[in-house]
């Protein structure tokens, strides 16, 4: 958001490396993605047509660039285990060449199954707990006596499971005498079962990942993160429940497709395994969705539009947005375009609009009004846009739109 104030350090940058790239998908983390490439893109346009002097370069605040490396293109590198429209996102990241690999390629074969496990009934709380008793006979069917990777989708979960797991010897261990109370790492390092959660001390977290990965550890109960950030792959993976409790205000929620292909992707060791085993625990009347989810995704859709306005803003703050015509210019370096392209239906264009360009008009002016009424920014009777302070204030730090407006 700052990258007018150090352009020479951000243009020197050449080679933009994504991983999750299928995360432009996301509602939370997309749009984010999304103007991320999009300013990355702007930036090395402005680089490749400035005719900058190395008198300029000393007296900026990045002196270690050179005029050579700032006209050299940028490239992007860009992986995804669960992309389906490919091609669309190669265009947006203005790619010369996209890869598609099918499951052949994957260095260990997976075996997939969904879990009826009873109807929900009233109390959808009590439902989902009650997975934990099933876990275990789970794990002796399927498990080979190699290790385990239990999802959960609560910190708390994944600490109430080990406990019972513990309890139930799945850790394979001899019960010795310790002065570690139950719950804490050593004592499950001790029992051959453990937790893996974003609350924990860094330290905790590293001794778990460690010992796990030198089979120290038979059954692991971890929350989604480990399924994105770290690589532990376990031959049985399995996804206790398919939906979480989001809170007082959203209630339970189904777990997303992504989500789910990334944690039963981790099921199977190369090197370590000729198979991996992934199950899904659900109740009985979501088996056959989920069995058609996990088949694969949908393609990926722009999650820009939700924020619209929040982009728009730090976009004219940076002064690439200078007047209308130039806000068009810039929606069309967007992954919004090319699924508007595709798929405009989606995005509630239809019919009545003439053109792709004549719906981004009002998607723009729409947004540019929100700012006007808000004093963030003014535009004159030329089209011109100007940023007001409170515009810069919301774009450096990252205030949303909603609560500049509250």
């Amino acid at each position: 958001r700052k990258w007018v104030d150090h352009f020479f350090l951000m243009a020197t940058v050449k080679l933009l490396m994504i991983d999750e790239v299928h995360l432009l998908g996301d509602d939370s983390r997309g749009p984010c993605l999304e103007a991320v490439v999009a300013r990355m893109k702007t930036i090395q346009r402005a680089a490749s047509n400035v005719n900058a002097s190395r008198d300029q370069i000393n007296h900026s605040s990045y002196r270690d660039s050179t005029p050579a490396s700032l006209a050299s293109e940028m490239r992007m590198i860009a992986v995804s285990a669960t992309l389906p429209n490919i091609v669309d996102v190669a265009e947006f990241m203005e790619a010369t060449e996209a890869f598609a690999f099918d499951g052949s390629f994957r260095p260990v074969p997976l075996t997939k199954h969904v879990h009826g496990c009873g109807f929900v009934g009233k109390n959808e709380f009590k439902f989902w707990s009650y997975l934990d008793n099933q876990v275990p006979d789970l794990i002796h069917r399927f498990s080979g006596g190699k290790q385990t990777l239990i999802f959960c989708h609560t910190k708390g979960d994944t600490e109430k499971l080990c406990a019972a797991l513990i309890a139930k010897n799945m850790g394979g261990k001899r019960k010795v005498a310790t002065a570690a109370p139950p719950g804490t790492v050593e004592h499950c390092l001790l029992n051959g079962v453990a937790y893996h959660h974003a609350g924990m001390p860094a330290d905790d977290k590293s001794r778990v990942e460690e010992a796990f990965a030198a089979g120290e550890i038979r059954c692991l109960c971890a929350t989604s993160t480990l399924a994105v950030g770290v690589n532990l792959p376990a031959h049985l993976v399995i996804v206790k429940g398919t939906r979480a409790w989001r809170g007082g205000g959203n209630g339970y929620q189904d777990i997303d497709k992504e989500s789910l292909l990334q944690m039963i992707g981790r099921a199977g060791r190369p090197g370590l395994d000729t198979s991996g085993v992934a199950i899904i625990m659900t109740d009985t009347k979501s088996k056959s969705l989920i069995e058609s989810r996990i088949q694969g995704l949908g393609p990926a859709e722009s999650r820009l539009l939700r924020n619209l306005v929040d982009v728009l803003n730090t976009e004219i703050s940076q002064r690439v947005v200078t007047e209308v015509g130039g806000a068009i210019q810039w929606l069309k370096t967007t992954f919004l375009f090319i699924r508007l392209r595709q798929d405009a239906a989606k995005y509630a264009m239809d019919r009545t609009w003439s053109s792709i360009d004549s719906y981004m008009n009002h998607l723009l002016g729409r947004a540019i009004e929100s700012l006007v009424q808000t004093g963030l920014v003014e535009i004159d009777e030329n089209g011109s846009i100007s940023p007001m302070p409170a515009c810069h204030i919301m774009s450096v730090n990252m205030v949303p739109y909603d609560s500049m407006t509250a």
